[in-house]
Parts: C-alpha cells; sequence; structure tokens
C-alpha cells in the first residue's frame, strides 16, 4: 500500500463515526496499546457549546492527532501509545500535558465556569468538571499504525484532509482559528493576567 492509499484508508476509518468509542468507555480499549492516529467527535449537545463560544457552528470530527511517533528532533523512539496518549492525557491528564485538553479548556472555561489557578492549570475540582465533559460529550475513532518512524509524516497527510477545526498547528489560519488561539493566550497567561471571562472575538 502506498502513501496515498494508506492515507485515504485512514482518513475513511477516522471519518466514520460509526467507529467511535465513547470517552466514558475508552478504558477497557485494550487493543490501543499500539501507535496510531485518533480522532476525537463531539455530540449534539457539547458542539453547541463549542459553537456557542467560537460562533461558529462545530459539528461531529473536532480534532486529530498521533500517538507514538518517533520524534522528529531527537530521532528518539517514542513509548507512546493510543491508549496512553486518549486515556492517561486527554481523558484523564491536564492542560499541561494535552495539547487537546488546554483546547478544551480553552473553549470550556467560561461555560463551565473552570478555575485557573496557574498558567495551564486548573483548579482540581475544574480539572474533574473537564473530565466529566470530556467523558460524556466526546468519543474516539482510533487507528493502529505500527510504523513509528512514518507516523508522523502520515498524521501531517491525514490531517491534510480532515481538516479537524481544532487542531491549530500546520493547518490553515480560519477565523474558527483565530478565536481559539486568542481563548488558548488566556489560559497560558495564567489566573492574573488571563481572568477576565468577557468574551473574547476573532
Amino acid at each position: 500500500m502506498n502513501r496515498g492509499e494508506e492515507t485515504a484508508a485512514v482518513v475513511a476509518t477516522l471519518r466514520d463515526r460509526g467507529n467511535a468509542t465513547l470517552a466514558g468507555r475508552f478504558a477497557s480499549r485494550a487493543d490501543t496499546r499500539h501507535p496510531g492516529l485518533y480522532a476525537w467527535w463531539v455530540d449534539d449537545d457539547g458542539a453547541r457549546v463549542l459553537s456557542a463560544t467560537l460562533d461558529e457552528p462545530v459539528v461531529g470530527l473536532i480534532y486529530a492527532g498521533q500517538a507514538g511517533a518517533t520524534s522528529s528532533k531527537a530521532a528518539k523512539e517514542s513509548a507512546a501509545t493510543m491508549y496512553s496518549r486518549i486515556q492517561g492525557q486527554h481523558i484523564g491528564g491536564n492542560a499541561r500535558s494535552s495539547t487537546f485538553r488546554m483546547t478544551l479548556t480553552a473553549l470550556l472555561r467560561r461555560p463551565l465556569g473552570l478555575e485557573l489557578i496557574q498558567p495551564r492549570k486548573l483548579s482540581l475540582h475544574s480539572n474533574e468538571l473537564l473530565t466529566a465533559w470530556i467523558r460524556e460529550h466526546l468519543s474516539v475513532v482510533t487507528v493502529a499504525c505500527p510504523d513509528r518512524a512514518t507516523l508522523r509524516s502520515l498524521e501531517q497527510s491525514v490531517l491534510h484532509e480532515l481538516d479537524p477545526p481544532l487542531n491549530l498547528e500546520g493547518m490553515d489560519t480560519s477565523t474558527m482559528r483565530t478565536t481559539l488561539k486568542a481563548l488558548r493566550r488566556e489560559i497560558a497567561a495564567g489566573p492574573e493576567d488571563g481572568s477576565s471571562l468577557a468574551p473574547v472575538t476573532a
């Protein structure tokens, strides 16, 4: 299978919501202890909350990424798996260890009344609220990709095809992404400089 065929197969799997596992049930997925690609989906209620914050419609597949790719800088093989990334960092982690979780912190800070106690750090209670929201409203599709050395380049090809609205790095500029970057800067600023809960516009 060449790269184009591999990309098309992965994209088709990630785009099929029927393949998704609810975040609240993901801990039972023993078959995800491998490197690979994943895509996050949001349900209708969750989509309404995200859409209101971004002032643009957000539906379905919202974010995609990889787990376990060899480091492009250090050429060091990663020990990460889809399970460790998704369960350990996205569902059960914190904003400092997960780009996706930081993005959700930025988007849900006002709707959930999340308390920021340090730059990129929520209070324990607020972190638990965010986890509960993820478990209730999100689901995830996974695709195992055993070749860690080529996984990152495969991710780039897949992201180009999917264009998930909440992905920022390496993606085309959009009004939604500009708004999201502004919200993320508030989280990075910390509770003193970024404490205002006034609506942010692009």
